[in-house]
């Protein structure tokens, strides 16, 4: 086997679901994994953009990430690799919670010609864990001013004259 072919038979054999992008982020590679997580299958992604939000990810507050704030262009962008958990569009129509890695994909002189996105399917224990920790969030923070709301100064206050 060439190196090539080695390194395209270890992709297809990954768990985590993978794709590389080129710069405008057009979908070049598309793994088996990609397409068990997601339901999609190479021939409906391969050349069309993830801009074109086939996947749809968001985050936990439901904000899209392709249209506000998306880490692969992001990395794209400046090079730095990025880790975040969303939820992607599975093709049948329900929410699939992943946890993504973005790496930018270099030439031989250092410029970045793409990226590779991996991401994993969180388990429900982990999906849980996420949640809580949302929640949790939720209830101590005024969500308009991201401040301490009472329930949080209380429980503190509490704490200080107790503990």
């Amino acid at each position: 086997m060439r190196p090539l072919e080695d390194i395209e038979a270890v992709l297809e054999h990954l768990y985590d679901g993978l794709y590389v992008t080129d710069t405008e982020r057009n979908i070049r590679y598309w793994n088996k994994a990609a397409e068990e997580i997601s339901g999609f299958c190479p021939a409906q992604v391969l050349g069309t953009s993830c801009a074109d939000n086939i996947l749809v990810h968001i985050d936990a507050d439901g904000n899209e990430l392709c249209e506000n704030g998306c880490p692969l262009a992001a990395t794209i962008r400046d090079g730095q690799p990025r880790k975040a958990e969303a939820y992607l569009h599975h093709r049948a129509g329900h929410r699939v919670p992943v946890s993504v890695r973005i790496t930018p994909l270099r030439s031989e002189q250092g410029e970045i010609v793409g990226a590779i996105q991996l991401f994993t399917e969180m388990s429900d224990g982990e999906s849980l864990k996420a949640r809580i920790a949302e929640l949790q969030q939720l209830a101590l923070v005024d969500p308009l001013t991201q401040m301490p709301n009472r329930r949080h100064l209380e429980s503190r206050f509490t704490r200080t004259l107790l503990g």
